[in-house]
């Protein structure tokens, strides 16, 4: 698997990349303000959810373990899964909430860095999700998920563990099958100057998804 050693804190100018610095700054701006777009559309989605009473932060699994009846797992290998599908973290929940918007200021840096990232096309390894059912949760890559939502990607390699569970599942008697508002509301467009046509396959406009890079 492809083993990804930049340091994104220590040397922001991403060596390697090629990008000069005008080429860069343009990616940092994007980068910055996609962040605030994202954390303020944050803050009305969570609002319109709460009067729609639907869920507002992610599921935690590890809360949610003593009301499932496990039977062990399986690794399931590499898969292309809907961002959509992601409905809760691994004992993480307090970063970003159900649509994987960013909830806090403080996460700007590092966030902006996976941005600069992605516009770049630099290769990261797969999001390693939990598969419950019919439903994921992350268990690493909170940051490219909400990076790549933000941009209009719509799925995700994915590195899969399915546990074995019983259902009825505790979050299917508050969440449809199908969400209005990620559906509707939360639906961004990717903006022509940023997208970078390649040969990974594709769904819809400027959604990388065989061979995605965040």
């Amino acid at each position: 698997m492809f083993q990804n050693n930049l340091n994104l804190y220590q040397n922001p100018q991403l060596p390697g990349s090629g990008c000069s610095e005008n080429l860069y700054a343009r990616q940092y701006n994007t980068a910055l303000n996609q962040f605030k777009s994202t954390l303020a559309k944050g803050m009305f989605a969570r609002l319109q959810r709460k009067v729609l009473q639907r869920p507002q932060f992610l599921y935690d699994l590890n809360a949610l373990m003593p009301d499932l009846s496990s039977r062990g797992s399986c690794y399931s290998g590499v898969q292309v899964v809907p961002i959509d599908s992601i409905i809760g973290s691994e004992g993480r929940t307090a970063d970003f909430d159900m649509d994987f918007h960013p909830m806090k200021e403080a996460a700007r840096e590092r966030w902006v860095n996976m941005a600069i990232v992605y516009l770049s096309r630099l290769p990261l390894p797969p999001i390693q999700l939990i598969q419950v059912g019919d439903a994921y949760f992350v268990r690493d890559g909170h940051h490219r998920i909400s990076v790549s939502r933000a941009f209009g990607q719509v799925a995700m390699d994915a590195e899969v563990i399915t546990w074995k569970a019983q259902p009825p599942f505790p979050w299917q008697t508050n969440r449809s099958r199908k969400d209005p508002i990620r559906s509707k509301v939360l639906t961004y467009p990717v903006d022509d100057t940023v997208h970078m046509d390649g040969e990974n396959s594709s769904i819809g406009r400027g959604v990388l998804v065989s061979g995605s890079i965040l």
